[in-house]
Parts: C-alpha cells; sequence; structure tokens
C-alpha cells in the first residue's frame, strides 16, 4: 500500500533536489533479509527504489501486518517495527540527523514528507481498525478493493492485480490463516468476483460488483 500518490524515487529526480538525491546511500537487500528490526540502533530514513517489503509487529508467535512498501516510499528504521524484503531491493538510506537539516533547508520536502508520514500512521490505524473490528473476510476483501484501485483498468474494463503473495502471505498481511484465507478466495472465484491468473495474481472482472459485495457483507 503506498503511502504518496506520487513516487518519491521519481520525484527525487528534480535538478533542484540533486543535493538531497546524492546525499542517499544506495544498500541493496536480499530477499527475506531484514531493513530493520525493534533492537536496530541505527536511526535512519529510507526510501525504497525497487522491490517491496512488509512491515509488521512481532509478539510471540503473532505477526501483525501494518503495510507493504512499494517502490518509492519512505519509512524508519526506528518505529519498532520489523521491516522485511518480500523480494531482492535497492533503498535508498539516509541518517536521520542529515535528513532533518535537508528537511529544515526546504520546506518542499519537509511538507512532502510530513505527508508521507501522515499516511503512515493513518494507515497503521486502518489496519489496526480491520484487526480489531472486522472479520478475516473483509480484511481479505479490503485488500483487494485497495490494491485494485491503484491500478488502471484494462480496455475491458476488467482489473488486474498482481500481488505476488502467496496465499500464506495474504493471510499473515490480513490477520488470519492460510486455511481460512484459501476458503474465502476459493468462494470469491466461484462467485466470479475475482479470477486467479497465477501465483499473487488475480483478474478482477466487475471491480463495482465487489464493491457491492463488499458493501452488504456488512464490512463498511
Amino acid at each position: 500500500m503506498k503511502f504518496l500518490e506520487d513516487n518519491l524515487v521519481e520525484w527525487l529526480q528534480r535538478p533542484e533536489l540533486a543535493e538531497l538525491r546524492n546525499a542517499f546511500l544506495v544498500q541493496s537487500k536480499q530477499k527475506n533479509g531484514f531493513i530493520c528490526h525493534p533492537e536496530t540502533e541505527e536511526s535512519a530514513v529510507f526510501i525504497v527504489s525497487k522491490g517491496r517489503a512488509r512491515v509488521f509487529l512481532g509478539y510471540e508467535d503473532k505477526e501483525f501486518n501494518l503495510a507493504i512498501l512499494a517502490p518509492g516510499d519512505l519509512y524508519s528504521t526506528h518505529t519498532g517495527a520489523y521491516v522485511q524484503a518480500m523480494e531482492p531491493m535497492e533503498i535508498l538510506l539516509m541518517d536521520t540527523p542529515s535528513f532533518m537539516r535537508h528537511m529544515m533547508q526546504n520546506l518542499e520536502v519537509t511538507s512532502v514528507m510530513i505527508k508521507v508520514l501522515g499516511n503512515v500512521l493513518k494507515s497503521s490505524f486502518n489496519i489496526i481498525d480491520g484487526l480489531v473490528f472486522k472479520d478475516a473476510s473483509c480484511r481479505l476483501l479490503s485488500l483487494l478493493l485497495h490494491e485494485a484501485k491503484r491500478q488502471q483498468p484494462q480496455p475491458d474494463g476488467t482489473v488486474v492485480l498482481h500481488i505476488n503473495l502467496s496465499v500464506e502471505q495474504i493471510a499473515r498481511m490480513v490477520g488470519s490463516s492460510r486455511q481460512t484465507i484459501s476458503t474465502q478466495l476459493n468462494r470469491l472465484i466461484r462467485q466470479d468476483l475475482i479470477q486467479k491468473q497465477g501465483r499473487g495474481s488475480f483478474v478482477i472482472p466487475d471491480l463495482a460488483a465487489l464493491e457491492r459485495y463488499y458493501a452488504s457483507a456488512d464490512c463498511i
């Protein structure tokens, strides 16, 4: 889920932001590698340049997913959350004091970053609200609709979702079990609300119909 409609990596390519862009260090992360975790002492800010990462909290044997970071998203290493690469990644990293200096020197940078961080907080509250007040079916539908609205519809009106997550990973995203989410996905497929293309890839033939189903299930 993206925290900013504009891609921060593309935004940094503007000529007037060359100094800020050059202050970031480029780092690579392997699949399943951690960018940070609750014990991380380094205080830094990073922007996802390539790949995706999941942000989650871990308590004993349970995980609570807060977000998926996609290219252009910004996050911090000192939130107390785990940030794990879902695939090979490239990030742009800067220590927090240096980042704060750049923000103070450029009001536009400050405005953009405050917007991003505000959306991070809003997203976290939405996830927590869903875990507390909505069942697994509603949380799954909410995830599918959120991803669908980020995609450009095909000429025939269908929407293709390349979530690229296994059923187990989707289950973790919505705080449920693999068996429950597999059952819910199969139910949506039988009702022709979604069509499975491959691993983590779905087609929504009628987005409006899926939205009506979401509303009729008392998910709103």
